[in-house]
Order: C-alpha cells, then structure tokens, then sequence
C-alpha cells in the first residue's frame, strides 16, 4: 500500500480525491461529505473530463492502485477471476503443442498489463474468452492461442496486440449474437 500513497503523493491527488475517482469509474456513491473540491481538483490535474468522466490519466492512476490492492491477501477478486479466466480454457495441449492454459501467475501479469491499457469489466472478460473458447472448440482447437497469448502477444516489432480486447468488443456490440441459420448436415 505504501507504492499506492506514494504515487498518489507524486499525481497530487489526495486519498480521498483518489476513491471519489474509484467511485466515480466503478459507479459507486461516495460516501465523503463536501466532494466539490476533491471534483475540482481532478479536474483540473486531467484525471476527470470536466463532465466528470474519467479520462484515461484517471484510468492509469486507477490500475496503479489496482495493482497495489491486487497484492493485499484480502482482496481475492482478480485471484478469483483468473482462476474463471483459466477454467474456460481447455486442460491440456493445444494442437500447435502449448499447453492451453498457462501458469496463474503470467496469467495475472498479463491482465495488469490488459487493464493499464483497456478498460473492459470481468464480465465482458469471461464472456469473450467463452465465445473465442467457443468458437475455436468447432476446430478442435487448431490456431487457437495460448490463455497467456489471448491477453496479450507481442508482435516481432516489439509492439503488443490483445485478441482478448478484439473479443471484447464483439461481446459489447452484439456480434456474438448470430441469429443466422447454421446447417450441419451435408448436402449432396
């Protein structure tokens, strides 16, 4: 936690300033008296648009603070969700020979780099590792990534791209939803 104070020291955001931020990303009420000036503040040091949506500096200051609570023993839900996360993969070798799913712990480096960078809910998560699990199933899994890969692959110019963040956004805009007819019997 001591990271977590010290980063909030060097952004010029106050404790309170930064759970109003929390609160205002995850939808929760604050529960602080008098917030006008913690709003201003975070305003005006670029973390909130002046309509008070969370920019993505704000973005960035809250993954630093999710990566610290990450660590506390008492906080168990990225524990959980990777756990979810990997439980949809299939045990076992992929057919180019790596095994399906990878240790938890590049599982959970993996998705704190995926949350500096895009700003998805576990729900969307789950559901779009389910349908990329889904869809790769109908091949026997032929050319189907790794759970680590899935999170993020880093390209030969060092450059990094998320199949997960493309899944994502078929989940949020409908595209899993095929209401197309599928035959499966062969015609002659």
């Amino acid at each position: 936690m001591k990271e977590l104070y010290t980063e909030l020291a060097k952004s010029g955001i106050t404790p309170n300033g930064f759970y109003i931020l929390w609160c205002i990303y995850y939808k929760e009420k604050p529960y602080l008296q008098k917030i006008n000036l913690e709003l201003r503040s975070l305003v005006a040091s670029g973390y909130l648009h002046e309509d008070y949506v969370v920019t993505v500096k704000g973005i960035s200051l809250l993954a630093i603070g999710d990566n610290q609570v990450m660590t506390a023993p008492a906080v168990n839900s990225i524990d959980d969700n990777c756990d979810k996360f990997l439980n949809i993969f299939p045990k076992g070798k992929l057919p180019s020979g790596k095994t399906a799913r990878v240790n938890k712990k590049n599982i959970e480096e993996s998705f704190k780099w995926f949350f500096n960078n895009y700003t998805y809910d576990w729900d969307t998560i789950l559901r779009a590792t389910f349908y990329y699990i889904d869809t790769y199933e109908k091949a026997n899994y032929m050319y189907m990534k790794n759970s680590q890969y899935f999170i993020r692959k880093q390209n030969t110019d060092k450059s990094w791209d998320s199949e997960l963040a493309n899944y994502c956004e078929i989940i949020i805009n409908g595209e899993d939803e095929d209401t197309s007819p599928h035959f499966t019997d062969n015609v002659v």
